[in-house]
């Protein structure tokens, strides 16, 4: 807020006295464009940077109407100029100027009201300056964001549906277990959205690596051989080293890395225990198991979901994060259902939470 030692008779001009010569001469020697307009929204002072701006010469707008810095869109100005006479102060907006020749830019408008030595309200003064190449940038680096984001959905759809080609149960178990990893991370709390699709990126193609596996293998019916089964369980590191090279942004490679891993270090591939283990991949590791366990595969019918509860909570703080099995089992209780693992759940869930609490 500025005060001008002046009378309540005194209005804007170039002849105010030493203190409106002082404010002038620092007003006119400003790098920032600097306005000042009355009580009427009629422009008094207007330097050479506003001039450089906006193109308009003092000797053209001093006596016009603040309407002059943006055609069509003054109303907005007038709103400001009328509020700042109420003593409010604003700072940095981003708003709509016209130069002279009409080309529209985008300025940053800082305005406040300027006091007599008697506080009564004589006009406003504003800072402005030129955001138009800064505005372009933003919005540029916007669309990259975007583009950038529609590139990794791309890629993590292409990714699902190779899988899918080759093994159709592995696709249907990893867009469930997606679902699932995100609702639990959700409960959880504590990670934000992006981090949630992070999450939910991971999981829709935490078995990638099963591309390295025989297609045979991962469709036959019947029971699994050990060696089977060992070949099986290569798929989180071959995923990893598929992943490893894109740049996403979160740790996807390691997520899926770790989706086998348990805290009590009995998980592969690497044995890794407790914190060494990320958050999401733990999460991941609940959900796989959940989903797994509640839909048929080609070497086994479905287990269940009641034996997919008691299999996680059995487990819960050993194997599994027990913060991770309790979202697990809120986000049941309060109405999640995986697509193909319907049955008789909320009882199940019911009593396991007795046993979590």
């Amino acid at each position: 807020m500025l005060i001008l030692e002046t009378s309540e008779s005194e209005t804007w001009g170039t002849d105010l006295g030493s203190n409106a010569k002082v404010l002038r001469g620092l007003v006119m020697a400003s790098p920032l464009g600097i306005l000042a307009v009355d009580t009427k929204g009629i422009i008094r002072l207007w330097n050479k940077a506003a001039e450089k701006i906006l193109g308009w010469q003092e000797n053209e707008v001093l006596g016009q109407s603040i309407r002059v810095l943006s055609g069509q869109g003054w109303k907005k100005y007038e709103e400001l100029r009328e509020r700042t006479q109420k003593l409010e102060i604003f700072s940095s907006l981003p708003m709509q100027a016209t130069q002279k020749d009409g080309t529209a830019i985008q300025i940053s408008y800082s305005t406040a009201p300027v006091l007599n030595a008697a506080g009564h309200v004589i006009g406003a003064m504003a800072i402005l300056y030129d955001i138009t190449e800064k505005m372009e940038l933003e919005n540029n680096l916007k669309m990259q964001i975007v583009k950038q984001g529609r590139i990794i959905d791309e890629t993590v759809h292409a990714l699902a549906t190779a899988i899918e080609k080759r093994d159709p149960y592995t696709f249907g178990h990893q867009q469930r277990v997606a679902q699932l990893a995100g609702a639990i991370a959700r409960e959880m709390g504590c990670f934000n959205e992006e981090q949630i699709k992070g999450v939910i990126t991971a999981a829709s193609i935490h078995d990638i690596g099963k591309l390295y596996v025989p297609a045979e293998i991962l469709t036959r019916p019947g029971r699994l051989t050990d060696l089977e089964f060992a070949l099986i369980k290569t798929h989180p590191q071959a995923g990893y080293e598929i992943l490893q090279q894109i740049e996403f942004p979160w740790p996807i490679a390691q997520m899926i890395q770790q989706h086998h891993e348990r805290l009590d270090g009995t998980g592969y591939p690497c044995n890794l225990t407790g914190s060494d283990i990320l958050i999401e991949a733990r999460i991941i590791a609940v959900a796989d198991v959940v989903e797994a366990m509640s839909s048929h595969r080609p070497y086994r019918p479905a287990k269940g979901l009641e034996a997919a509860m008691e299999e996680i909570v059995a487990a819960s703080g050993a194997a599994f994060d027990s913060q991770v099995v309790n979202a697990c089992l809120a986000v049941f209780r309060k109405g999640f259902m995986l697509e193909e693992a319907v049955g008789a759940f909320r009882g199940v869930v019911n009593s396991v939470l007795l046993y979590s609490l």
